[in-house]
């Protein structure tokens, strides 16, 4: 049988197998009298060519091990070429770090002008700026040009991934115990092992399963987690936020998102896991003080559609699903979509490119539905934090220009003071800055709006790992240390709220 037919056989049959359960799980959760909306209410993206099953593409890995262990790894590749005719091949291109310290030579020309010759004439993408330097995407095409011209020029390079295919591909594997050293975490941590929860954080996991996360969340703290339905995304898939509370109503509220971008698949399962151990030790009474004194928002993936598509069609996708019909290209990314210096620099009014910031402010669903919940927080909203990849960097605002904010000092310090934590917790070493120092012009991002139009005390943008060496293709054993960063940042917010 040809592979596509026996993935469609074995998907048909699981899900055949598991929807009885699945509805079984919602009238349960109904007769309970959960707090509760629409989370069965799930429309399909027409890009999407497998049934609705809770682990995606990984999963259904998982039920094919031997013909996986016949071909090697890169078995993966052509298994999601089967499943998807539209799936994006980077076979052979490369990530390079062009350095801003160790230049080999001088050149004749500024380092300025040949870096922007560089990224006109081989670049596909710049994908961070570091401390240490650029990274960049080149295309298989233009490895051989690229190499020659940095022959000639004043810069030095590094390449970081050598075949970004081969790295795509780890990003869909498995941590098994034998790959665990336990310094920082081990999976047997009661908070990783939730009976009936689907996520494991030993892979990434696909939209389902985080959307069964929360439902297991608000079935087994009942108590303390209301899931409310913000809004709808273009493909009709559900814009969940987690709220997590001992109901005070003189609480601060903290909001937190994650995933914005659709090629993070770091900082989605990060987040989960500090949810999930947030939640568990609130439960046993063994929570930080501070955090039990807060009104938790989770938005743990908020560019769901952009996320499956990059799961299942291109790895590197990075904006939403919305349609152009002018260009005929697809998608806004969401950091460049709200209404505070919108339009300018560090985004584009190409609707083909990453950093397009669409039609309009607020012409997307996505960020519609932030912004109105946001703004009725306006009154005990004291953070907002958003994680995402990638850096190890706390930027705060403004991203549009080189500016301070009147409470710059108080952002500075609590920002210091989560960088010891980090630490000593794993010797992780994060730099701190304005979002504009940090990561240039980031014009129309959703920190600087809400600075703008709420001003809690305090406003973050936390990129997690790493510096480069891997970017945004984390392999999955990289979860639960970032995990505990994400939790001990909140941590840290909740013990400076006042």
């Amino acid at each position: 049988m040809h592979y596509a037919y026996a993935l469609w056989a074995v998907a048909i049959c699981v899900c055949h197998t598991w929807l009885p359960q699945l509805v079984a799980a919602s009238a349960s959760s109904l007769s309970t009298g959960a707090k509760r909306y629409d989370f069965f209410a799930r429309t399909g993206d027409n890009l999407v060519r497998l049934p609705f099953f809770g682990g995606g593409v990984a999963q259904l890995l998982r039920y094919l091990r031997p013909m996986e262990q016949a071909g090697g790894i890169e078995r993966r590749s052509a298994l999601r070429m089967s499943l998807d005719e539209n799936y994006v091949s980077y076979r052979g291109a490369q990530l390079w770090k062009l350095n801003f310290n160790g230049t080999r030579r001088r050149g004749d020309s500024s380092p300025d002008a040949q870096f922007n010759q560089f990224v006109e004439d081989f670049g596909s993408e710049v994908w961070n700026i570091n401390q240490d330097g650029i990274d960049i995407i080149i295309e298989h095409k233009n490895v051989a040009a690229a190499q020659q011209y940095m022959e000639q020029t004043a810069f030095s390079y590094n390449i970081m991934i050598d075949d970004i295919e081969t790295a795509i591909d780890e990003t869909y594997t498995e941590v098994n115990e034998a790959d665990t050293d336990n310094t920082l975490a081990n999976y047997s941590l009661p908070w990783l092992n939730r009976e009936g929860a689907l996520l494991t954080w030993r892979r990434y996991h696909d939209q389902g399963d985080m959307q069964q996360f929360l439902q297991n969340i608000l079935e087994t703290h009942s108590e303390l987690a209301e899931i409310v339905q913000i809004g709808l995304t273009r493909n009709k898939r559900p814009l969940e936020v987690l709220r997590i509370s001992n109901g005070n109503p003189n609480n601060w509220a903290v909001f937190v998102d994650a995933g914005m971008q659709a090629r993070d698949w770091l900082s989605p399962a990060a987040l989960t896991y500090a949810i999930s151990k947030l939640s568990w030790l609130w439960e046993q009474d063994e929570a930080d003080k501070a955090m039990r004194h807060i009104d938790w928002y989770f938005l743990p993936l908020a560019n769901p559609d952009g996320y499956q598509y990059s799961r299942l069609t291109d790895r590197l996708w990075t904006k939403n699903r919305s349609y152009d019909s002018a260009s005929g290209c697809y998608g806004v990314n969401l950091d460049r979509n709200f209404d505070y210096g919108w339009g300018q620099a560090g985004s584009t009014s190409n609707p083909c490119k990453n950093l397009y910031h669409g039609a309009k402010s607020f012409s997307e669903p996505e960020t519609r539905a932030m912004r109105n919940f946001l703004l009725g927080m306006r009154d005990y909203l004291g953070a907002y934090v958003s994680f995402g990849g990638y850096g190890q960097a706390i930027t705060y605002p403004w991203g549009d220009a080189d500016y301070v904010t009147s409470n710059q000092r108080e952002l500075r310090n609590t920002a210091r003071q989560a960088i010891l934590n980090f630490r000593r917790l794993n010797h992780a070493e994060y730099s701190m800055g304005s979002s504009y120092r940090q990561k240039l012009a980031r014009s129309g991002n959703a920190a600087d709006w809400v600075q703008q139009h709420i001003e809690p005390q305090y406003v973050y943008n936390v990129f997690l790992k790493d510096q480069g060496r891997y970017g945004y293709l984390m392999p999955p054993h990289y979860i639960l240390e970032s995990g505990e960063e994400a939790y001990e940042f909140l941590k840290t917010i909740a013990q400076q709220l006042h």
